[in-house]
Formats: structure tokens, sequence, C-alpha cells
């Protein structure tokens, strides 16, 4: 089948999808309604405070150069071990802080610049994919799996494979040092802009942009979710833990609330199949992704099989530590006499912790511009004073 064939093909099947889509909300409003609730309310409480105050930094460092400046310092380290430039350590930094899919779209928006190439584009993507500690320690092992013992096993799997992958894909992957992203740099433009306002003002533009891209497909891939729940394609499996696995393909979150209160399997399972479907993340974050990663001709096969080599590395961690750790919970409870609590992150403790991001950001906005200011105005005297010795 010719290609162009196939794209066709594709895209029929496409509109089929979006045509029983359709009919699907009209034939079960209330169902469709609750699932649309259900995705708003998730990217309201949990998505939106927690993403927003970094996407802002992030673009705006980026804007400034920042990952070149702290690449100088990662630069051979990097380019040993994964075979990507030294600002590949930005944006690992900021890929575990923020989570999905900070990562990719920091790499989306550099290799859109012509800052890197489409292979170190391919090759961070293998370690630069992540989700966030607050999730992985607060949402999952707290809220979920009521054990701060079992988050810190998966944090610990999640990012141990995430450097393993990126490890592995440096030694057996294809090394084309030459191949170029076919996209014009435009890095010049930001020199010639004069006011930092108008690079802050687009970061504000492009965060937004992302994070509402970001709560369409949370309400698509949940109501997808519910709609083949309600189709009773989910009732074919027995056990409550396979469920969740198929949940989680498509939305790591469901599938990982599913999984923790599936009985009949222990918590160290537990811990490695949660690795596994956060690791991959799920359709949902593949697509957010991939959204993300637009004009880079990264395939979607690509990514697909990066996602997967990287819940398979963080699942086999995951079974190595998780006895040792969770043991030393349970020693430690066992030895010595602890009060009991539990603690979940809500929405008040996300948007505290948002205030605080948008304090520091409008703090290094504010200074930025002074300095820019200052700059300015020094330049401005030396044009002065040089055009007054010119005329004497």
């Amino acid at each position: 089948m010719k290609d162009s064939n196939r794209k066709l093909l594709i895209y029929r099947i496409a509109g089929l999808l979006s045509v029983a889509w359709c009919l699907s909300m009209v034939l079960f409003p209330a169902l469709a309604l609750a699932s649309a609730r259900k995705g708003i309310n998730l990217w309201a409480e949990a998505v939106l405070p927690a993403l927003l105050p970094f996407f802002i930094c992030a673009n705006l460092m980026i804007a400034l150069d920042i990952p070149k400046m702290i690449g100088g310092f990662f630069q051979k380290p990097f380019q040993h071990l994964f075979g990507t430039p030294g600002s590949s350590a930005f944006i690992f930094i900021i890929s575990i802080t923020s989570g999905y899919p900070m990562g990719p779209k920091l790499i989306g928006d550099m290799g859109r610049r012509g800052e890197i190439t489409l292979e170190e584009a391919k090759r961070m993507l293998t370690f630069c994919s992540t989700s966030g500690p607050l999730f992985l320690l607060g949402t999952v092992g707290l809220g979920m799996l009521h054990s701060p013992y079992a988050g810190v096993a998966i944090a610990i799997a999640h990012y141990t494979g995430a450097v393993l992958n990126g490890i592995l894909f440096n030694l057996f992957g294809q090394h084309d040092r030459d191949l170029k992203l076919n996209i014009k740099a435009d890095c010049n433009t930001l020199i010639k802009r004069d006011r930092l306002l108008d690079l802050f003002t687009d970061s504000i533009l492009s965060a937004l942009k992302t994070l509402g891209i970001i709560c369409c497909y949370l309400i698509v891939f949940i109501m997808a979710t519910d709609f083949i729940e309600l189709a009773g394609a989910f009732d074919l499996f027995s056990q409550d833990y396979q469920k969740g696995i198929l949940k989680g393909l498509l939305e790591m979150t469901v599938g990982c609330n599913d999984l923790a209160g599936s009985q009949g399997i222990s918590l160290q399972v537990k811990c490695v199949l949660a690795s596994f479907i956060i690791s991959f993340g799920g359709f949902s974050v593949f697509a957010q992704s991939m959204s993300v990663l637009y004009g880079l001709n990264i395939s979607f096969w690509y990514y697909f099989v990066v996602k997967c080599l990287h819940g398979i590395w963080s699942g086999i961690i995951a079974f190595l530590i998780a006895p040792y750790i969770l043991n030393l919970s349970a020693a430690t409870v066992g030895n010595f006499p602890v009060q009991t609590w539990t603690y979940q992150a809500g929405m008040l403790a996300q948007l505290l912790f948002s205030t605080k991001m948008i304090i520091i950001i409008m703090f290094t906005f504010a200074l930025t511009i002074t300095v820019d200011r200052w700059s300015q105005r020094k330049e401005k005297k030396k044009n002065e004073y040089s055009g007054n010795s010119g005329g004497i």
C-alpha cells in the first residue's frame, strides 16, 4: 500500500471514529458530561497549579539562553552518557521537577528554534520525558497506595529507568551526527528584541496554549475510558488489577488509582505495575507529548518504543528494590512506636506551591527588567558620550 493510500485510510478511520464519538455523546449525555467534568476538575486542581508556573518560568529561561549557560558545566558528562549537548541537563532537571509533558515541550521549543539537531532531540526524549515528584510521592504513594515508602520506590525506579534508557539508546542506537532539523533557526530574533516584557508575554502565551492542549487531551482520554467501561470491554477481565493496567495504558492517573484499589495482589506488585504505567505514561501523555513536539519530524513509533522501554526498565528496577524499601518500612513500624499520619496534597497545598513559584518568577522578571534597563541606560550614556567626543 502506498503512503498516500495509507494516509487516506487513516484519515477515513479517524473520521468514522469522530462520528461514532459524537453519536455516543448524544446517546449518553450524562456520562459525557460527567467525564468532561472529571477531566476539567483534574486539570484545574492538579495540572494547572502545578505546571503553569513551571511552564512560564522555563519558557522565560530558555528565551534568556539559561540552558546554554547551564550546559557549559554538563557538556562532557551528558555528551558521553547520553550523546546530547550540555543544555539537555537543564531539560532533564525541569522534566523531573515538573513532570509530563514538560520535557518534550522544552525539547520541541529548542528544536523548532534550531538550537539542537534532530538526533539530539530524539536522544533527549529517551530520558527527559518523566513524571514529577509531587505526583509520584504525593498522589500515588501517599494518596493512592497509602505508603510513602511505596512512593519512594516508584520514584527511584522511574528516574533510574529514565537515566538507564538514555544511556542504552546512546550505546546501541544509531549515531547520525550530521542529521539536522529542517527548521530555520531564529535564535537571533531574541537578540534583536529590546524589551524583556515581550519575552515574558510570549512565555505566558506559550504556557497557556500548552496547558489548554493538555486539558483537552485529559478530557478526551478520560471520556474514552468511561465509554469503554460502559461498553463492558473491561468486564472481559476478571481481576481488578488487569482492568487497572488497561485503564493505565489510556490514562495513567485513572489506571494507578484502580490499581491501588485492586485486591489479591501485594503492595510490591502494585509498585512494579505502577512504575511501568507511570513510565509509559499512557496514551493520554503520549498524545500530549507528540502534540508539543510538532515540527520536529519525530515518528509516532520512535516515541512509543522509547516509552515502552522506559516502562520496562522502571518495572524491573521496582521489582528489585521494592522489597528492600517496603521491608524497611515494616521494620521501622515494628521496632519503634511511631505516630501514624496521612497527608494528601489537595488543591490548597498545590495553589500555595504555585503561588510561591509565581512569586519567584515575578522576582526574577523584575530583576531581569532592572538589569536590562540599567544596561540600556549605560549604553545610551556611552553612545551620547561618544557622539559628543566625535563632535569636538
